[in-house]
């Protein structure tokens, strides 16, 4: 009777375990389910809409569903919306509609998958501090550089005793910084109306932000690029002063700061798609560059300009280095979801990075993304080499009569 028991018994814990769900690695079914929305949009813009469908469906019904119990749990929302941006994406492929509306649809999937994503792995402590870097960096890189000029048009008005028009120089830098939030307010509402997928607007910028970063890089590690740079603006500074104009020095100050500001929109338009959930934690850091920049801008003029300027531009070029690599990374990836690009998956490779510290970093589980980083890294690389080289030649080169 005993042994009937036991066997009984052990027969019922086999059928419980059986029947139990698996243990499901929900990070790695959403990333396949991300890729395989690429390859569909990929398939139906070579014409293969029946494979695009088959690879749609597969993502859904073979990936996403099994991760849907525990997210169900976390955000059924979600879970909700991804269901049916699904059928709504393979019943367009099915019926043969426009690709730009299937890239909207898989577009709106991607962000969805995203934050599934961040979801089942949680916020962390490294990404919100890799955004609030982020976003100090760059406001900092920039108003260094307008504090720095404002600075020197003021010491130049001062020279020349027309402190007179100190009044066009601030109503010049209000007027720059006024345009330059408006620009970022007038670009975020453009960015989410475009008829355009989210993906290829945030490639398309990553790229752009890449080119300027990288020539910032170099610029900013050139002591005679920044003096040549402030002699030419007290050539226009002096032509304003010999006018009398308030409104010629305000233009002056205002074109001087807005560059620095237009750049820092592009910039910020870039790394708010990056930061994604920690999008805060990057307005956090925004807000301590700007208190930093009016602390150098009133030691600018306590300590007669003697800030080690050329200390702190060294110092953020090799974050801006590492800004630009990332930027390199996320383009990449939008191309990738787009459709633009082939993914090769190199899961376990890397770490776990969690969605949020990837988007921050660039580094995303695909051969193509981590290539294209490291080969943007090399070229930094070979560029300092040179750049070094080049200032040493032209230390020792021998004075000639």
């Amino acid at each position: 009777m005993k042994r009937l028991v036991a066997i009984l018994l052990g027969c019922l814990l086999l059928s419980l375990a059986w029947a139990a769900p698996q243990q499901v690695d929900v990070v790695k079914e959403i990333r396949v389910a991300h890729d395989l929305v690429a390859q569909g949009l990929r398939e139906y813009r070579s014409g293969q809409a029946e494979a695009a469908y088959r690879t749609v469906r597969s993502a859904y019904l073979d990936h996403v569903e099994y991760a849907e119990p525990p997210l169900r749990v976390l955000s059924p929302d979600l879970i909700l919306k991804l269901e049916y941006r699904f059928s709504a994406l393979w019943t367009g492929i099915k019926e043969g509609a426009p690709l730009a509306g299937l890239q909207a649809t898989a577009s709106e999937i991607n962000a969805s998958l995203l934050e599934a994503e961040s979801v089942a792995s949680g916020t962390g402590v490294l990404a919100p501090t890799l955004a609030a870097t982020a976003g100090f960096t760059l406001l900092f890189r920039e108003g260094l550089e307008a504090a720095l000029l404002l600075a020197a048009i003021l010491a130049y008005l001062a020279s020349s005793r027309n402190l007179a028009l100190r009044r066009g120089v601030w109503l010049g830098a209000g007027a720059a910084v006024l345009a330059t939030v408006l620009t970022y307010l007038v670009a975020t509402y453009l960015v989410a109306i475009a008829p355009v997928s989210r993906e290829l607007i945030s490639a398309v910028t990553s790229v752009v932000a890449v080119v300027i970063l990288f020539y910032l890089s170099f610029w900013m590690l050139g002591q005679g690029e920044r003096k040549k740079n402030l002699e030419f603006m007290r050539a226009r500074v002096s032509q304003a002063v010999q006018g009398g104009s308030l409104l010629a020095i305000g233009l002056v100050s205002f074109t001087a700061l807005y560059r620095e500001g237009f750049e820092t929109v592009l910039f910020y338009q870039a790394l708010a798609v990056a930061s994604g959930p920690v999008q805060p934690y990057m307005y956090l850091g925004m807000g301590l560059a700007a208190l930093a920049i009016a602390v150098v801008f009133a030691a600018l003029f306590r300590l007669e300009r003697k800030l080690p300027t050329a200390l702190l531009f060294r110092f953020t070029v090799s974050v801006t280095a590492v800004m630009a690599i990332a930027f390199v990374g996320n383009g990449l990836r939008a191309f990738q979801e787009a459709g633009w690009l082939p993914v090769t998956n190199v899961y376990g490779v890397l770490p776990d990075l969690g969605p949020s510290v990837a988007s921050l970093t660039g580094l995303h589980p695909t051969l193509e993304t981590l290539l294209g980083q490291a080969l943007l890294a090399l070229v930094y690389l070979v560029g300092l080499v040179l750049f070094r080289l080049r200032s040493r030649g032209q230390k020792v080169r021998p004075v000639t009569s």
